[in-house]
């Protein structure tokens, strides 16, 4: 039997091991669904986050920010955009994001899926972006980065200009008054093309801006050119003046609405930036003291709060009290999703491998031998053989500080931070190149270099010639 054929599922489908934040494309978020593996670790952090999320919903609370932790391809941004999928309750191939996870029984405790439910039933917007790439290209050496990286994004949301706040605030009048859509009908009128296309350019149309915003009446020629004048210059805005307005939003929407900013990375944009730890600490005490649990703050990040307040400087301890709910992603969640979604095997291949380990239990334990004092998980079990074949337990905790090390030390492993390759993909990709070998063979973990070649600067890439291992035939 070869590899590809004891995969319970065909190892050559397009699988969406790539998370992107900010990726909304139906057909890769209903197999994010489908597939979304619920470990037992993650259990206990949906029991935890819907349990805190309620307060929100029955009640008040200020304690509305989530901190999530894990190394890379530890599944903290999968986890963010379920999470996210869940709390706006999308609609997707006919069914509701909590349907995918009734029907499939995902959710073992009926208590944590009433709260789900709930939340599910209550209105929310959910704002998900990566913070790095949504910020301008000099935003860390802007004390205000993050406000303003947050008010461009909840512009967004709202169908508003993201990248000119003035235009958006000019466009968020013109809606309060009922005119938005007659100004973009008598702008596409005036300058052929539509307003959505065009307000970027905003420098090269401000005469048509001024024309229309004059014939509509709604201001003056005078009054129009001095707004474009101001809508050049600098645009500033206070924490306090944006937790207002998502306010005021929330109070408009009525219905116990809820808002949830779900930011991607934001422990690697932040670093050992003491403004912008300040920025984010401010920022979620402002939204939580303003909207009183209708409005969150979920972030990710490689460190724990408790490392990132360490690094940063003791005095910011109090952050750690506003991001009170702390879900924190260890190899275990890693492991078991990539056994469940990649690894699972079709039970005659689970059967003939288990006797296989039985045959072969001390070909295999010679055959991979570590010395030195770090540690090397090796199989525990048939069972575990069954489990993880055709790849070797230490494979998984080894690529996961690998890619950590890519990531940190490589400028081309800087694309790995917006999720370009996960740990998922890897492992897809090599067993999918290995398919065709037999069974016996295990897959040596230089397999995982061909999938993250790209992502190596040409310092760090080595070309050698490799044997693979087998426990079925005799050493060449």
């Amino acid at each position: 039997m070869q590899i590809k054929d004891m995969f319970l599922k065909n190892i050559n489908r397009d699988l969406q091991g790539v998370i992107i934040v900010g990726q909304d494309e139906n057909a890769n978020i209903k197999q994010e669904l489908e597939e979304y593996v619920v470990t037992r670790e993650l259990q206990k952090h949906f029991a935890d986050f819907f349990s805190a999320y309620k307060q929100g919903i029955i009640g008040n609370t200020t304690k509305t920010g989530v901190w999530i932790s894990g190394f890379f391809g530890s599944g903290k941004s999968h986890l963010l955009k379920i999470l996210s999928y869940l709390l706006e309750n999308k609609e997707i191939a006919g069914k509701h994001a909590i349907d995918y996870f009734i029907d499939d029984h995902k959710i073992q405790d009926a208590a944590v899926l009433a709260d789900m439910q709930l939340a599910a039933q209550t209105p929310t917007d959910v704002v998900l972006f990566n913070i790095d790439s949504k910020s301008e290209s000099n935003g860390k050496e802007n004390k205000d980065s993050i406000v303003n990286v947050f008010l461009k994004v909840f512009n967004e949301m709202q169908g508003f200009c993201g990248s000119i706040p003035y235009l958006a605030d000019l466009e968020k009048q013109l809606s309060d008054k009922g005119r938005y859509q007659e100004f973009k009908n008598k702008f596409e009128e005036a300058y052929g093309d539509s307003w959505e296309n065009s307000r970027n350019d905003f420098d090269f149309i401000q005469d048509d801006i001024v024309d229309v915003l004059s014939d509509m009446g709604f201001m003056s020629e005078e009054a129009a050119r001095n707004w474009c004048e101001k809508a050049s210059g600098t645009y500033q805005i206070s924490i306090e003046d944006f937790a207002k307005r998502v306010k005021k939003y929330i109070e408009d929407k009525g219905n116990n609405h809820h808002v949830v900013f779900a930011v991607d990375e934001v422990g690697q944009y932040i670093g050992d930036n003491r403004a912008l730890m300040l920025n984010l600490q401010t920022l979620e005490e402002d939204l939580g003291r303003e909207c009183m649990g209708k409005a969150w703050i979920i972030v990710t990040s490689q460190q724990d709060i408790d490392s990132v307040v360490k690094v940063i400087g003791n005095d910011f301890s109090k952050i750690q009290g506003r991001f009170d709910t702390r879900l924190s992603l260890s190899s275990a969640n890693v492991d078991a999703v990539i056994k469940k979604r990649i690894l699972e095997k079709k039970e005659t291949a689970a059967q003939m491998l288990r006797l296989l380990y039985g045959q072969k239990q001390t070909i295999i334990e010679n055959r991979i031998v570590f010395s030195g004092s770090v540690e090397r998980k090796l199989y525990s079990s048939a069972q575990d053989f069954a489990d993880v074949y055709p790849f070797i337990p230490y494979q998984f905790n080894l690529l996961a500080s690998v890619l950590t090390a890519i990531r940190t030390h490589g400028a081309s492993g800087k694309h790995l931070s917006e999720g370009e390759r996960s740990m998922l993909a890897m492992f897809k990709e090599s067993a999918a190149a290995w398919g065709g070998m037999p069974e016996g063979t295990l897959i040596p973990f230089y397999a995982f270099y061909a999938p993250m070649e790209n992502f190596l600067d040409h310092s760090h890439r080595s070309s050698k010639i490799f044997r693979q291992i087998s426990i079925t035939s005799q050493p060449s």
